[in-house]
């Protein structure tokens, strides 16, 4: 009953984004279909966030409804003549189809196997269950988006433009499609891929380009996952799809999209700004280059008007409210100050090369089968030679240069596993994306070099800035998703210089790029449909779930029965209080009844402050939970009852009674 619920924001989800591609189709000149798709999609999700941030921002959350329903209304009746390009969109898909039936038929099937799993599946992903998730119940039990109440800064401090979004599901109660955001940001990157490529090459050139890039491991785990990497690579995506309509067609409306798209990337993850950066710095010298540049100046003075009128929707998704009441409660934009210092690369530029290093070899990515192949032909391992070759040369020469305060502990293993966090971008990237970039730029021109160095920049700015974990692969979705245009102009070339054989090789990528993505699809850790060592995917997710009707199953997965002991525990509760690093989501969702109040009481906290802060809250909340030991060692002392611990060795988490209510 609950997966049919959720069809209500789904489809209020696709018309959104329905009515951004028939808009744009309907334009003059009209955009190309990939292009309307996927900068309808973006535009879609960017208004429902718009809209949701502005009813919380006024405090009354429930005022998002009206306006949703309005918007809609509005939004389909002045559409309501070009809505024919839709069946004009089946037809052209219907018609490549016909041309390259195997190739689309496996690439729709396993399309439609990511939805089954994006829209069904409860969410997994240990960051969402630890702050992504939770923050949006804490908004919506406080009816704000400002939360002072906290048990990581993440959780207050981080921009809220993609997070609010789940807002759409979760204010009915419903975890079902929690991901359906990631997978039509999978789309996005697709059509995008395509849309770029597609006035410059063959159709089989952009056809063999958008698998490329879509069928990369790390970007198809990520389709189904419930945070924000992938959202904001299609987001990068949709500005250059912007940016090159206007280079053809210097129009206001490209300009303005840009613009609002530019603001949403920045809503949706912080480290969009590096792209934002480099992206406008080389599409402006592109634009001077093609002698555009008071063109670029004259429009917005031109069209005031609408410039006047996105200015609000601009401030709202750019987050300055949030940076600025960042600023006033911590002295910084960002949050606090170690927070940053936790996770950015400490080390300047020897930190930089010794990241860079790293992910290098991360890399070298070839995919479990074929180090299996390896080994069982020649005994030898592919994986263990490359560690060796960090090990004897690199590890002593950088050791815990560039890697992020709070993993300087964990030694730089090479890891080829089918994981969204740890997982890279397979041997397509290694064999055809590298080269590929390699060629934009010695014979690359405009938009193609442009992509290039914007590719190799971001390389070299998330090195530079971010300190190195195992679990960094994620932010380089950013990176692989620029470089769609590389790969097409190189097989272009490819093809124009070898003819027939070039047709051939054009096939070869395409069918080991689908070999990979249906490889992806099936052997997830997380998600997994065939079953592996991993502690997760031991068994087909579908049967270990019963079929998703299991809610709870990651919470088994990942702590056992700990969440159902922990609320036979808080059965006559009423407001609790959390404190520590903890899959928070669960407890909150499964338990709709309670009240939360967070208490920000880290590994660091010393002891006598971490006990004061229990006091002072004492007559606020009936029970404590604590997933740290500096917040169960305040609680006894405090005078607080135990409950219940986990029998683990740390003895956490643990329930505590308030006995003075």
């Amino acid at each position: 009953m609950e997966a049919i619920a959720a069809l209500i924001p789904l489809i209020e989800i696709l018309a959104f984004c329905l009515v951004g591609f028939v808009w744009l189709r309907g334009s003059s000149p009209p955009y190309s279909l990939a292009a309307a798709l996927s900068l309808g999609i973006i535009s879609g999700l960017g208004l429902l966030s718009l809209l949701l941030q502005v009813s919380f921002l006024l405090g009354h959350p429930a005022l998002s409804l009206l306006l949703e329903t309005l918007t809609l209304v509005g939004l389909v009746w002045w559409t309501r003549s070009r809505w024919g390009c839709l069946i004009e969109l089946g037809q052209r898909c219907f018609e490549m189809w016909h041309r390259y039936p195997v190739s689309l038929s496996i690439f729709a099937v396993a399309l439609g196997y990511l939805f089954v799993q994006a829209y069904l599946l409860p969410p997994s992903s240990w960051d969402a269950l630890v702050y992504h998730l939770p923050r949006v119940l804490l908004w919506e039990q406080n009816q704000s988006l400002f939360l002072r109440d906290y048990s990581l800064p993440h959780q207050a401090v981080f921009p809220v433009g993609s997070d609010i979004l789940f807002h759409l599901f979760l204010r009915f109660w419903l975890d079902y499609g929690l991901g359906i955001f990631s997978w039509l940001s999978y789309g996005v990157i697709a059509c995008g891929t395509y849309a770029i490529a597609r006035p410059r090459v063959s159709q089989a050139v952009a056809l063999t380009t958008a698998l490329v890039i879509a069928c990369l491991p790390e970007i198809v785990y990520q389709s189904t996952a419930t945070k924000n990497d992938i959202i904001v690579a299609a987001v990068a995506m949709a500005c250059v799809v912007w940016a090159d309509r206007w280079l053809r067609v210097p129009k206001i409306d490209a300009l303005l999209g840009l613009a609002l798209t530019l603001c949403f990337g920045v809503a949706v993850k912080t480290s969009f700004v590096l792209f934002a950066f480099f992206f406008l710095l080389l599409w402006l010298v592109l634009v001077i280059q093609q002698g555009l540049f008071f063109q670029l100046l004259q429009l917005p003075i031109r069209h005031w008007r609408a410039v006047v009128c996105c200015l609000l929707p601009g401030i709202v998704l750019s987050q300055i409210w949030l940076f600025w009441d960042n600023y006033q409660q911590y002295g910084e934009w960002l949050g606090p100050a170690e927070l940053a210092l936790k996770n950015q690369n400490n080390d300047g530029v020897w930190g930089a090369i010794a990241n860079f290093t790293r992910y290098t070899f991360h890399s070298l990515h070839f995919l479990r089968p074929v180090e299996y192949a390896i080994q069982a032909i020649s005994g030898q391992s592919v994986i263990a030679g490359l560690q060796g070759i960090y090990d004897q040369l690199f590890e002593p020469l950088f050791r815990d240069v560039g890697k992020a305060a709070f993993i300087e502990w964990q030694p730089f293993e090479v890891i080829w596993e089918a994981h969204e966090d740890i997982s890279w971008f397979g041997p397509v990237s290694v064999f055809l994306v590298f080269p590929a970039v390699a060629w934009a730029m010695v014979k690359g021109r405009g938009l193609t070099r442009m992509m290039g160095l914007l590719a190799i920049c971001l390389v070299g700015a998330l090195s530079y800035k971010l300190g190195w974990s195992p679990w960094k692969t994620r932010f380089f979705t950013l990176a692989f998703g620029c470089t769609g245009l590389c790969v097409a102009m190189l097989l272009h070339d490819v093809q124009v210089r070898t003819g027939s054989i070039g047709t051939l090789i054009l096939k070869g990528w395409r069918w080991v790029s689908l070999a990979i993505l249906l490889y992806a699809c099936l052997y997830n850790f997380t998600k997994p449909m065939i079953p592996s060592d991993y502690y997760i995917g031991r068994h087909p997710i579908w049967f270990s779930s019963n079929w998703t009707r299991d809610r709870t199953i990651y919470s088994k997965l990942y702590d056992g029965l700990q969440l159902e002991q922990m609320s036979e525990a808080l059965a006559s509760a009423q407001k609790i209080g959390i404190a520590g690093y903890g899959h928070y989501f669960s407890l909150m969702f499964h338990n709709p009844s309670l009240e939360f109040l967070f208490l920000f009481i880290d590994q660091p906290t010393a002891e006598a402050e971490a006990l004061a802060m229990v006091e002072e809250r004492l007559g606020e909340i009936d029970h404590l939970v604590c997933f740290n030991e500096k917040c169960a060692t305040a609680a006894s002392t405090s005078g607080m009852k135990l409950l219940w611990q986990n029998d683990s060795e740390a003895q956490l988490p643990a329930v505590y009674q308030n006995p003075f209510l």
